[in-house]
């Protein structure tokens, strides 16, 4: 989960924001073509932020190329249906979206798949290949558009997308370059570009779909890349109402099951006695650094071998690893402290030391 937060880059500005933004010059003209009808971007974003659909079922393809380092298997995460692996390569997930608060994602693999499960307050996460089903219930206040609780949650089209636009401010051009067609649909291409070199992200491509305005794809450039980083899309997609069965789970008689929090195997590495795994963040916009303190013993079983491959640094902030691509760095300090963002690493070595 911590890992997959260096791709959530900012908190919501909202829709006023948007609105607000519109007096910088962030906002180019707008467009139009033969198949969609004219608009701005700041209504296109506006209309995204408020998107809502009855319900959608479809395929999503992600491609990540990071730059990373060639790694060894980080944690118990190495099985090529673990959410984790999506870190790199490429995947294909089935997506269902039955309304607020019923979702799920799967994640196929060649032979197994991983699920997840959101049924209001009932979470399930199901991994076929070793049997284990993890159950956890949702706080009753809990939002009930909030995201899964998994690394998934960053990497659909609609989160992507989400959290890329949650970076809109005064540094950000925002224009809409033209129509194309994903999944079948005639989509606007909505691009947002950093002004700032304080962040390593070059430039965010989104597909919204010309009719409901749900993103169907998101693409995010290193700064100076012709190629994506991250490319994520459906491949197809229909919209209506969602079969109930499809958010329901029941552990095969064969599972082991366990309830998240009860002191025994969950999906993510336990936190050390008395340290946290509540994110902070420092910065704003698409220099946001999100800071964690999980404790060495939990980065350590997080990282397992790959931390060897990790290039050993130093500063005021104590000593540590580094882990630095074309889009993300990630350091991770000798006191189990692990800092990330879409940044030179810089600034994470100043979030470090703000401590």
């Amino acid at each position: 989960m911590a890992r997959s937060r260096a791709l959530r880059w900012l908190a919501p500005v909202g829709v006023a924001g948007v609105a607000a933004l519109a007096a910088t010059g962030a906002f180019s003209a707008s467009a139009s073509s033969d198949d969609l009808p004219a608009t701005t971007p700041a209504a296109l974003i506006a209309a995204v932020q408020t998107s809502g659909v009855g319900g959608f079922s479809g395929t999503v393809v992600s491609h990540l190329s990071l730059g990373l380092p060639d790694l060894p298997a980080i944690g118990t995460s190495d099985e090529p249906s673990s959410f984790a692996s999506l870190l790199t390569g490429s995947h294909t997930m089935q997506v269902w979206y039955g309304g607020l608060g019923k979702q799920r994602v799967a994640l196929l693999g060649a032979t197994d798949e991983t699920d997840l499960f959101r049924n209001g307050t009932d979470v399930w996460q199901w991994s076929s290949a070793d049997q284990l089903a993890v159950h956890s219930l949702l706080p009753a206040d809990a939002p009930t558009a909030a995201p899964l609780p998994s690394s998934t949650s960053s990497l659909t089209p609609g989160d992507l997308a989400r959290d890329a636009l949650h970076a809109l401010d005064p540094t950000t051009r925002v224009a809409i370059e033209g129509n194309h067609t994903v999944a079948d649909r005639s989509a606007y291409e909505l691009v947002l570009t950093p002004r700032t070199t304080a962040t390593k992200v070059g430039s965010v491509h989104i597909s919204v779909d010309g009719e409901t305005k749900i993103p169907l794809g998101v693409q995010v450039y290193a700064r100076d890349a012709s190629a994506p980083a991250v490319d994520v899309a459906f491949t197809s997609i229909r919209f209506g109402t969602q079969a109930e069965r499809n958010f329901v789970f029941s552990p095969p008689a064969n599972a082991t099951v366990h309830e998240a929090g009860s002191g025994r195997r969950s999906a993510e590495p336990r936190a050390d006695a008395g340290r946290g795994t509540k994110p902070r963040t420092t910065g704003s916009g698409w220099a946001r650094v999100v800071a964690l303190d999980p404790g060495p013993a939990a980065v350590a079983k997080l990282l397992g071998p790959a931390s060897k491959a990790l290039t050993p640094v130093t500063g005021a902030w104590g000593k540590g690893r580094l882990l630095e691509s074309a889009l993300v760095s990630v350091l991770v300090t000798a006191d189990g402290r692990l800092y990330a963002g879409a940044v030179d690493p810089e600034s994470l070595y100043a979030a470090a030391g703000s401590r």
